[in-house]
């Protein structure tokens, strides 16, 4: 058996890459990161082990929105996702969505959760975080 000793990144198309680091970096507070090539069409974020990649994906792209299983518009607010955890309070992570115009929908679940979409459409969850024990 293989023993994965962590989650080392996550990919997300989208379909611009300079909406995409303003809304991650300014917005979201995540440090960009030095990617392999120069030259591609990508934006990667990290945090502590822990990445995001963002990359265009032509072939996956239909009227300025990603057309992906990860695409909010398909599913409302379900689905397959990003997760972030937040220093913030969820009062706060509002306030700021509220002031960037950013549309948002509290989680259902009884987890402190919101839900918004990225500006190529991809679902992302912030949370305050929470400990879940092994089985």
């Amino acid at each position: 058996m293989v023993t994965a000793k962590s989650i080392h990144h996550m990919t997300l198309v989208v379909n611009d890459v300079e909406k995409t680091r303003d809304f991650f970096t300014r917005v979201m507070g995540l440090p960009e990161i030095k990617k392999p090539d120069e030259n591609m069409s990508i934006v990667w974020f990290g945090i502590e082990a822990n990445e995001l990649h963002c990359m265009v994906r032509p072939d996956y792209v239909e009227d300025g929105r990603t057309d992906m299983s990860l695409n909010g518009r398909d599913r409302g607010f379900e689905g397959r996702h990003v997760a972030l955890t937040v220093s913030n309070t969820l009062d706060e992570v509002a306030a700021t969505f509220e002031e960037e115009g950013i549309a948002y929908h509290r989680g259902t679940a009884g987890l402190p959760q919101i839900f918004c979409e990225d500006p190529s459409g991809n679902f992302i969850e912030i949370n305050t975080g929470w400990f879940q024990a092994p089985l």
